[in-house]
């Protein structure tokens, strides 16, 4: 008889996610972030959630800041699409997703936190690693998909 081996294929990911709930239009609150925190966020085309529960894709909007000089990426991902469907539902009234790329070693992920939670406009700030559950790493993995492919564009 011939001996099984099974391979587990794990998916890690670079990104830390932090969860952010604000009001505000997607705009308006890019534009808080770039005032406030001397950020530089740009419109990056929009991310489609082909695993929505609606029968048409759902676009998210996206937003990039790159900061080359510290090898740090941030994207900041609306939760509600534009037919208003959640891509995750929990945490309730989750607005927006902070998806970072830097090296934890050397990036004060507390600090970030503080300076969003004085915005006036964020009722609340944290990191969401492990409170999105599975459907996190799904995201995530899609999420890489959409970077591979609007990099060719």
């Amino acid at each position: 008889m011939a001996k099984k081996t099974l391979f587990r294929v794990e998916f890690e990911t670079d990104f830390r996610v932090v969860g952010v709930f604000c009001p505000e239009k997607d705009y308006r609150f890019c534009w808080l972030l770039n005032n406030k925190l001397d950020f530089n966020f740009r419109r990056a085309p929009d991310f489609t959630d082909i695993t929505g529960k609606g029968k048409n894709a759902e676009l998210h909007s996206v937003y990039l800041y790159e900061r080359e000089s510290l090898q740090r990426t941030y994207f900041l991902v609306n939760n509600r699409s534009s037919e208003d469907s959640r891509l995750f539902s929990n945490p309730a009234g989750l607005d927006f997703l902070l998806l970072v790329k830097a090296d934890d070693s050397r990036f004060d992920y507390d600090q970030l936190l503080k300076k969003i939670r004085a915005l006036p406009q964020v009722t609340a700030a944290y990191i969401l690693d492990d409170a999105l559950g599975k459907s996190k790493d799904f995201f995530l993995y899609d999420f890489e998909v959409y970077l591979s492919q609007t990099a060719k564009i």
